[in-house]
């Protein structure tokens, strides 16, 4: 695999550049078609219950009100509410939320207004006083939309304190509600109480959830979720997932069967039977938790500490590296004014675009960048490129572009009244289909910049070389080398990682040369990335190998920083330590990755993989196909694994799915990777009663049993097919894949391609957020990166 990554590597910088015409010609034979109309779920329901949520939120607030609201929750609110929605619900002006002024002065023991006066005398760096930073809202009633962070509290205790400085002796000008998002925390409410402001506000909750990106994603959008989930040990991203599980449920009926991987996506799955169980306690009737659902055959659970792997490579989709170079955040990146526009003059604010607390909307200066929405609905050539290896996307846009041209050239054509009325009629979507061109091959060269660098072939090569298994040590040595050249440090931890996630056996790289490597480190980018060392340890990004085979023995670190990591023995009594959920000890022992074992049993590399007209979902890594998208497999599309020799099915007709039998046929393999393994079949509890099981079915007894691999022969062979009605026919299911701390845009792809090889079962991901290796490590960094 090692001598074809070079140039395929080169293939993806020259794409755009100089396509080969036979190449053109043989892609074009086997063009895929625009993408044909969803028929999986209908997930614009929780859309609306989003927009119902949130506008019911400020419509308990009858009199006209100034939004302020939280950066953070602008992407996921622009999603299910636009600003003229929020017009007609009241809302008069909308600022951002700022955090406060270096005149804060927390109240300790001292009243509010001795912290307001030691705030106005106290002085800037240039000896000018400061003084309380008070809003500026042309309405009475001023609207907060946060989530429960201390900083935001600080901000708004600031606010009020200044309205309580500039009237002494009169009522606050204005009223005050603070709507949290997802919902209050008991910290926050202390801390306002401190504050002596709490009387002075009036408190909401907005339990924001599940945001669809798109119709066949939805997400919790949660940026830092694997921080605090993995680094942090906050598991509130868990129990909000399992809230928002059983809100589907409500919404489109069972989950007739819950299958997953991973000790926190079986905390995730008791989770959801236990609030299943309650809400059975008060409404016993309630179909939507009695009666399977018609729509959605299976939830499949992946823990995102089963495979670490796969986001710490390199997406290769066109989608997955605008996220890489550009940066994908809520569905929008922010792009040069001119790729919109078409010209190099900056473009207007953008009116939806909320200005800081202190100014009103309209003084907003023009921004340097322009949020764009990525919506494969309204952008058809987004919707046609977004999944393919990006090795092919210069020559579909090249073909778009001479198609377009052709169609200008039709005006030429165009001599009668009604000819022209025609060209007309379609002129705009022309001027559409030009921006859209526009867009895509300025975001296309920007990412073949970044393709072209050796830093990036070199990168792409360790990192194929490292998930193939090939030359451990060469791969070891060429990140070594990468530190003397003082390389991106994001890219060299990557690699790092991955070195340690993929190693021989249970994983980990030997003792020796992680601390020399993490010495190095250190000594060429700077001690102040010591933390960030020792945090990627404690989420068993970074492990080292254990001393013998199957051992999980620790041994003491050596060299500079091991002194420091030694001895720390966490284990996974939480599910909570490193790769897999075991063990902040830095040593990969039982319980680490193991994804050299999966690495043939699964068929994780297909060498043959053909990235133009691809027959495996290796294709989204040019090779490599993801481990999780395997694990689903392993569930959904057995034959898949099975079938070395698979071909496109592009036919008109695809072969049925077969239905949902869980781990069945890979049970000892599943079994070999980390955390726990569980089946649960949920039925009604009344047919349940008679017939002697609980209303978690027989999957009860043998996924207690499947913890550490596979159900005994007798209660396996009880659990039904879920989903066998529909599959044994044409009637399309879903199939619900969640993603506990977060998935790629590289698996949303291979998701869509696995839709595309039935005729009758679909794939829609649901995820607490999307990643990428380069998220993933500058959260953990403490800000350092």
């Amino acid at each position: 695999m090692a001598a074809a990554v070079a140039p395929s590597a080169s293939r993806h910088a020259s794409a755009t550049s100089s396509p080969d015409p036979q190449a053109a010609a043989a892609a074009a034979a086997t063009d895929a078609p625009l993408p044909s109309p969803w028929d999986g779920l209908e997930t614009s329901i929780l859309t609306d219950l989003a927009k119902r949520g949130l506008l019911s939120t400020l419509d308990s607030i009858k009199e006209a009100k100034t939004l302020i609201l939280d950066p953070s929750l602008a992407g996921p609110l622009g999603l299910v509410a636009d600003v003229q929605s929020l017009k007609h619900h009241g809302v008069e002006r909308m600022f951002w939320l700022e955090n406060h002024s270096p005149a804060f002065v927390p109240k300790t023991s001292t009243s509010a207004s001795a912290a307001a006066a030691a705030a106005a005398a106290s002085v800037n760096a240039h000896g000018h006083p400061y003084s309380l930073k008070a809003i500026n809202a042309p309405t009475r009633s001023v609207v907060y939309i946060c989530r429960p962070e201390i900083r935001w509290m600080s901000a708004i205790a600031e606010h009020i304190r200044a309205d309580r400085a500039a009237r002494p002796s009169s009522p606050l000008q204005h009223t005050y509600t603070v709507t949290f998002v997802p919902h209050r925390t008991e910290p926050c409410l202390q801390f306002l109480d401190r504050e002596a402001v709490l009387s002075d506000i009036s408190l909401l909750d907005f339990g924001l959830e599940f945001v669809p990106l798109e119709k066949d994603v939805i997400s919790l959008e949660e940026d830092t979720a694997w921080k605090r989930i993995y680094a942090d040990g906050d598991h509130t991203s868990i129990f909000r997932s399992a809230q928002a599980l059983m809100t589907m449920q409500h919404a489109y009926g069972l989950f007739p069967r819950i299958i997953g991987k991973g000790n926190l996506a079986r905390r995730l799955a008791d989770l959801l039977i236990r609030q299943r169980r309650e809400h059975l306690a008060s409404d016993p009737t309630n179909p939507s938790l009695t009666t399977p659902s018609t729509s959605i055959d299976s939830l499949i659970i992946i823990d995102r500490s089963v495979d670490l792997a796969t986001p710490l490579c390199t997406q290769l989709t066109y989608e997955g590296l605008v996220d890489e170079v550009v940066g994908i955040r809520n569905a929008h990146v922010e792009v040069d004014p001119a790729l919109l526009t078409g010209t190099n003059q900056p473009a207007p604010p953008h009116p939806s675009q909320p200005s800081g607390s202190g100014t009103p909307l309209q003084m907003t200066s023009a921004p340097k960048k322009r949020k764009h929405r990525l919506d494969s609905t309204t952008d058809l050539l987004f919707a046609e490129i977004r999944d393919l290896n990006f090795a092919v996307v210069g020559e579909k846009l090249h073909r778009a572009a001479k198609r377009l041209n052709e169609d200008y050239e039709g005006r030429h054509q165009a001599k009668t009244v009604s000819q022209i009325r025609a060209f007309v009629g379609k002129l705009g979507g022309l001027q559409n289909e030009h921006a859209s061109l526009r867009l895509h091959t300025g975001l296309t060269e920007k990412i073949m910049q970044f393709t072209g660098r050796e830093e990036f072939n070199r990168m792409l090569e360790i990192q194929q070389n490292l998930v193939a298994g090939l030359d451990m040590n060469a791969q070891q040595q060429g990140i070594e080398d990468m530190v003397n050249e003082e390389r991106s440090l994001v890219a060299v931890l990557r690699l790092l990682c991955l070195s340690s996630i993929v190693g021989p056996g249970a994983g980990g790289i030997k003792a020796k040369n992680l601390e020399f490597v993490k010495r190095e480190i250190l000594q060429t980018y700077g001690y102040q990335y010591l933390a960030l060392l020792l945090t990627l340890q404690k989420v068993g990004l970074l492990s080292r190998a254990a001393s013998g085979s199957g051992s999980s023995a620790v041994s003491s670190a050596g060299g500079l920083v091991g002194g420091l990591l030694g001895g720390r023995d966490r284990g996974d009594k939480d599910g909570m330590a490193g790769a897999g959920g075991a063990g902040g000890s830095g040593e990969a022992g039982s319980g680490t990755g193991r994804f050299s074992s999966a690495r043939r049993a699964l068929r994780l590399i297909n060498d043959d993989v053909d990235e133009r007209n691809p027959g495996d979902v290796a294709y989204v890594y040019s090779g490599y196909a993801p481990l999780s998208i395997r694990l689903v497999q392993a569930v959904a599309q057995k034959e898949a694994i099975l079938d070395a020799s698979a071909v496109p099915r592009t036919g008109p007709i695809k072969p049925r799915a077969h239905p949902i039998v869980g781990w069945r046929g890979f049970e000892d393999v599943i079994s070999g990777l980390a955390g726990a393994t569980f089946d649960e079949v949920q039925v009604d509890p009344a047919e349940a009663a008679k017939g002697g099981r609980s209303s978690t079915g027989a999957a009860a007894a043998a996924a207690a049993a499947s913890v550490n691999g596979h159900a005994p022969g007798s209660a396996a062979a009880a659990l039904p097919a879920a989903g066998s009605a529909s599959a044994s026919g044409d009637g399309v299911t879903t199939t619900l894949v969640f993603f506990l701390g977060g998935v790629t845009f590289t698996e949303i792809a291979a998701l869509r391609f696995m839709s595309r090889q039935t005729r009758n079962r679909r794939f829609v991901v649901a995820t607490t957020n999307t990643i990428s290796g380069d998220s993933m490590i500058r959260d953990l960094s403490h800000g350092c990166l």
